[in-house]
């Protein structure tokens, strides 16, 4: 169980009892994870209220039940690493706005956004933005109260291009210089940014803000981040590997489209694995669930989020099985918003939450678990999509305690975390994922020259791009 006692509640004949001791042989379970303590941190903060200091159980929501939205845009309480995104500022304001997709804040001369940030204790605190600088010149200050921190934003590197409508998509994620003292209760943040001429932009994507006291614990070493990666050896000798978008969207070449479990049941996996096997790839990357939150196999704790929604038939069992027989790795690919039931993103940038926090990190270790003890070294490696929209929308949940979860069964599985145009924010994962035209990708490595990674220099690169209308070939062979 986690914080105020939310945990997953079992459904008839779920048994978790032996992937679960799998679980804390290989990661620490949740409640004894230092990432997800509350004890010397608040739990939940909603109001931003001093008197809510005194909170002590975090939310007092069931499984089932949806996260209520409120009409005033909201911000957690620091936890050991908290992020402060635009669509959680109580104000924006001068010529600051949300972008049309409202993923980021586009800041012109004069534009300024204020959240509201509870500390349960008084201290020093560090602070990275993530943000794209399109031309130099801006400066950004960090303001609470007294206490402040000034810098001058250099102009951000890629291979993006500005487009005509005026987007800038190279996103980096800075350290800055200096220290921003906050007081016990809650402190009124303010990012301001400036510019003497009018031209320009930069966008803002996230504000981290971390205590220094607890700096050696957050913000670990590389050398400590290595000890945890799992070695890829063999995945960049593999040289290849193709990845398959097989969902209920799947269309057959010829005849009639059938229904998902149909489909589940006639898929010919020795003919799929002989194929796989023609054309010399190293591994298999395949998706579990994309728009859909189907499960091609009987994963109970998935059931138990998802009813109707998993299959009868073991597909991914199965063609663990045969891609093991031909020597061939097999990964896969999870989109967390679709399995914890992440809404559409509303008019002021905020999610509709179905799920608590808790409840969101809960339901991973559960389907992580079950799964990882499931099929054990047969699966060799996850993918998983959008966290820059699981960030998003749960700015608090750690990343290294999903990751841990992510070994059960396995600990030598690899796993990574894609975060799209954003900067990484991250270290433990075994390997980068991108997907682009290969001539971008390709760009990309040649002009970072290594320092693309920075703290990932020897970060094994996974690349996917479309060799065909319904056809995706992946590439590991590049290290950064």
């Amino acid at each position: 169980m986690v914080g105020g006692g939310r945990k997953l509640m079992a459904r008839e004949g779920y048994d978790r009892s032996d992937w679960k001791k799998q679980e804390e042989n290989h990661t620490k379970t949740f409640a004894q994870s230092d990432a997800l303590s509350r004890g010397s941190f608040l739990k939940v903060m909603l109001t931003g209220a001093a008197s809510a200091l005194s909170v002590g159980t975090g939310f007092a929501r069931s499984l089932r039940s949806p996260v209520s939205r409120q009409s005033k845009r909201l911000v957690r309480g620091l936890t050991q690493d908290t992020r402060l995104y635009g669509s959680t500022a109580v104000e924006i304001g001068g010529k600051a706005k949300l972008d049309g997709l409202k993923i980021s804040v586009d800041c012109s001369d004069s534009s300024s956004m204020k959240w509201n940030v509870t500390v349960p204790e008084e201290g020093e605190f560090d602070l990275f933005v993530s943000c794209a600088v399109s031309v130099p010149g801006f400066k950004l200050e960090i303001r609470s109260g007294s206490s402040s921190v000034k810098v001058e934003l250099k102009v951000t590197e890629g291979v993006y291009q500005q487009t005509e409508g005026g987007w800038f998509f190279n996103f980096e994620r800075t350290r800055l210089d200096g220290k921003l003292h906050l007081t016990r209760g809650v402190n009124p943040v303010t990012v301001q940014v400036s510019r003497p001429e009018q031209s320009g932009v930069v966008r803002f994507r996230c504000l981290e803000i971390l205590p220094v006291s607890g700096s050696a614990a957050i913000i670990p070493s590389e050398e400590s981040v290595r000890a945890h990666r799992a070695n890829t050896d063999w995945f960049v000798k593999a040289g290849y590997g193709v990845m398959f978008h097989w969902t209920d969207f799947t269309q057959p070449r010829e005849g009639e489209k059938k229904p998902y479990k149909d489909a589940v049941d006639a898929f010919d996996v020795n003919a799929f694995a002989n194929m796989v096997e023609e054309m010399r790839a190293g591994y298999v990357v395949f998706t579990l669930n994309h728009a859909h939150p189907h499960c091609a196999a009987p994963i109970q704790s998935w059931e138990a989020i998802h009813p109707g929604w998993t299959t009868r038939r073991d597909l991914i069992g199965d063609l663990a099985d045969a891609l093991e027989a031909r020597s061939i790795r097999f990964l896969l690919y999870i989109n967390s918003p679709i399995l914890t039931k992440l809404g559409n993103i509303g008019p002021t940038g905020l999610y509709q939450l179905t799920f608590s926090e808790e409840q969101f990190a809960e339901i991973h270790r559960d389907v992580l678990g079950e799964i990882g003890a499931r099929y054990g070294e047969r699966l060799a490696g996850y993918w998983f999509d959008s966290w820059y929209q699981s960030l998003a929308a749960y700015p608090d949940v750690p990343i290294d305690a999903v990751y841990r979860a992510c070994r059960v069964g396995n600990p030598r599985r690899i796993t990574c975390f894609n975060f799209w145009i954003f900067p990484v924010l991250t270290p433990y994962q075994d390997y980068w994922q991108a997907n682009s035209t290969v001539c971008k990708i390709r760009s990309l490595l040649v002009a970072s020259n290594g320092a693309l990674a920075k703290d990932f220099r020897r970060m094994d690169c996974y690349l996917c791009w479309r060799v065909g209308p319904r056809q995706t070939r992946t590439d590991s062979r590049a290290s950064i």
